[in-house]
Formats: structure tokens, C-alpha cells, sequence
């Protein structure tokens, strides 16, 4: 895996473990907003729901939840959510290997 692969995945344990009330809060702080667009994240890498959720892991229902706004994603899935926007290169990277 990559270094930057390796770098994303141990902040995704790491606001993970915060999330669920585990880690000191003094070791990092995590931003993870309350409300993400979603169809403004996916359409920004160019994907269809079915390619986005084939390629991030997760059921083209459950994007068609979060971009018609029946269902909210959870906080570990937010944080995802602001990692694939910033860096879906880096990502991709990483759950391809």
C-alpha cells in the first residue's frame, strides 16, 4: 500500500476510535461536518451511484438514501465521505490494493 494509502486509513481508524468514544482527544482533532452533499461529492469525481458505490463500497441504495436525503450518513461514514472528496485518487489507491 502507498504512504498516503497507509496515511488515510490510520485517520480513518483513528476518527473511527474517537467516534465511538475510544482514544484521548488531546491526541487529534477530527472535523467531520454534520451535513455532506453527497450527489455534490460523487459528481465532482464524474461517477454514476452505481459506479460510487461500487468503487467506495457501500449499496447504490444507501447513495440514493444519502443524495435524496431519506437516510443521513453515519458519523464514520461522513468522515469517509470528506476523505473521497478531498482525495478520491488517494482512496481509490488504497482499497485497490
Amino acid at each position: 500500500m502507498t504512504k498516503a494509502g497507509s496515511r488515510i486509513l490510520k485517520s480513518a481508524r483513528q476518527a473511527l476510535a474517537y467516534a465511538q468514544g475510544q482514544g484521548e482527544s488531546s491526541e487529534y482533532v477530527v472535523h467531520v461536518p454534520e451535513e455532506l452533499d453527497v450527489k455534490a461529492i460523487r459528481s465532482k469525481i464524474g461517477m454514476s451511484q452505481e459506479e460510487f458505490a461500487r468503487h467506495f463500497g457501500v449499496s447504490k441504495r444507501t447513495v440514493q438514501d444519502w443524495e435524496q436525503r431519506r437516510r443521513h450518513p453515519s458519523g464514520p461514514s461522513r468522515a469517509f465521505l470528506v476523505v473521497i472528496d478531498r482525495e478520491p485518487e488517494a482512496v481509490r489507491r488504497a482499497l485497490s490494493a
